[in-house]
């Protein structure tokens, strides 16, 4: 690690400062970064394959016990998208998750883009109730304000610590836009290089609290020498260890609280001289904490009596698989996107990958899986394009194969083929219904109000007609299909031809 000495003059520039009295020069100290990132929602664990994992009541346990060890030299912080992605979670417009952060003692979080999903009111809200601060430097309002706080600079232990907190640029296509009106989302790394350069002389140490992803907080450590650590979020990335850019520890955990961050540094004169940094696994071999797990199952039992409605049976496996949706039509995108034609009437159906978040078994649908499967609040939309503008869509949902993308196109009523070595124009052979496309022709495509509000940067619907918004909530109308037909059966695939 580099050496470093600073001034203690306090510079006060921070939306949220816990002021204390700047301590003597300190030698030998040492300060315990626990950390969390992309937990989306998960209270308790989940089985991934043989293996139970993850969930925050097995973390509450870790993380006593390391208190137990360190002291009051230890914090807890989370970089982003906690709020939103199970159903204890969605339903009560992440309530459950704030509860329950409360519980275990986190020390700050930032804002994730998908901490927005449930609006700004339900997120100012949910502020409300905290008792940590929510942080976001670059996230601005109409009025000029931070939304939230920029920063906090609290005494920890022995050591006086700062943490910035900013939030993805994705971030109004990566929640519904109307989720972000008003709101300006400013350049992350401009923002925290600012406000570094006034707190880091009057702190021990500075940390980053970001939801940028892994390639950004690699760019916003070189531009930023000042951080000592970069705690991130929104890429699920998995670092065993700290990377180390210019003596700037980059970490992260993955996701769903599968592992628990864990950084010790030693710091003499507000330098950091050693450190070590991992990721402690959260298995079945940690037990959940009581009194988070009580709360967990609190929540439950409001959640039971409708989620374990039985409402069909699904005759085949529908692949909701992540890295599938992502990068392929898979049976069940072909499903959701064949009840969003039915239900509408319109040419076409069009549903964004990332919007499918599990897969449907074989056997009984439950109320409950099919909020799983469709954990966000969309409703459906009618929009009306021309075929120039569906070839536009098209070419967007396939221009970053074969990385995944949420943003890849699930489709129905629709066919066409995929060059995916060529650059730029990849899409070609459209055929809508069976019939070659036609530029000049206006078609009436079934979509969620987040991409037809532009959302994952879908900008050619954003000039689209808007025949009807039906304010139907997506996961309700499949339910109805379900309850509807009763056994639902694979639906015809072959709808994108890929070149080899």
């Amino acid at each position: 690690m580099r050496r470093r000495i600073h001034s203690s003059l306090l510079v006060v520039v921070v939306a949220l400062v816990m002021a204390l009295s700047v301590p003597a020069t300190i030698f030998g100290a040492e300060l315990v970064i626990l950390h969390t990132n992309d937990v989306h929602g998960r209270i308790t664990s989940f089985e991934d394959g043989d293996q139970v994992l993850g969930g925050l009541a097995r973390v509450a346990t870790l993380v006593e016990d390391i208190r137990a060890q360190y002291g009051d030299a230890v914090i807890l912080l989370d970089a982003g998208d906690i709020l939103h992605g199970t159903n204890v979670a969605n339903l009560f417009q992440g309530r459950s998750i704030v509860e329950v952060m409360n519980a275990i003692g986190y020390t700050a979080m930032t804002l994730g883009n998908h901490d927005f999903n449930y609006g700004q009111e339900a997120l100012l809200d949910r502020m409300a109730e905290a008792k940590f601060p929510f942080l976001a430097a670059n996230v601005i309002t109409e009025s000029g304000e931070v939304l939230t706080y920029s920063a906090l600079v609290q005494q920890v232990g022995e050591l006086r610590v700062g943490i910035i907190g900013v939030s993805s640029l994705e971030t109004p296509v990566a929640t519904h836009p109307n989720n972000v009106v008003g709101l300006t989302f400013r350049d992350p790394i401009e923002v925290a290089d600012y406000l570094a350069k006034r707190i880091r002389p009057d702190v021990d140490v500075l940390i980053g609290l970001t939801h940028i992803g892994y390639s950004e907080d690699l760019k916003l450590a070189e531009a930023v020498p000042e951080f000592d650590v970069i705690v991130g979020g929104h890429s699920h990335t998995e670092l065993q260890e700290a990377v180390d850019v210019g003596g700037v520890l980059v970490v992260q955990t993955h996701e769903w609280a599968r592992n628990l961050g864990f950084v010790r540094l030693e710091v003499e004169d507000r330098t950091v001289v050693d450190y070590e940094a991992r990721l402690i696994p959260v298995t079945s071999a940690v037990e959940p904490h009581p009194e988070i797990q009580a709360l967990a199952d609190k929540w439950e039992v409001l959640l039971s009596e409708r989620l374990n409605e039985v409402v069909g049976k699904a005759a085949v496996f529908f692949d909701g698989e992540r890295a599938n949706v992502r990068t392929q039509e898979t049976n069940l995108g072909n499903l959701v996107a064949d009840i969003m034609r039915e239900a509408t009437g319109a040419d076409i159906a069009l549903t964004n990958g990332g919007g499918i978040r599990a897969s449907l078994a074989e056997g009984d649908i439950t109320v409950g899986d099919i909020y799983t499967v469709l954990p966000f609040d969309n409703t459906l939309t009618v929009i009306e394009v021309t075929g120039r503008q569906l070839l536009e869509a098209l070419e967007h949902s396939v221009r970053l194969l074969p990385e995944q993308n949420g943003g890849f196109l699930q489709v129905s009523g629709l066919s066409f083929a995929v060059n995916p070595r060529t650059s730029g124009k990849r899409v070609f052979n459209i055929r809508v219904n069976g019939e070659i496309i036609q530029m000049d022709k206006l078609y009436t495509v079934a979509t969620n109000d987040f991409l037809a509000a532009g959302g994952d940067g879908y900008d050619s619907f954003t000039t689209a007609t808007v025949v009807s918004e039906t304010g139907l909530m997506l996961r309700d109308v499949v339910v109805d299909y379900i309850l509807e037909h009763g056994t639902v059966d694979e639906p015809e695939g072959n709808r994108i031809y890929f070149l080899n």
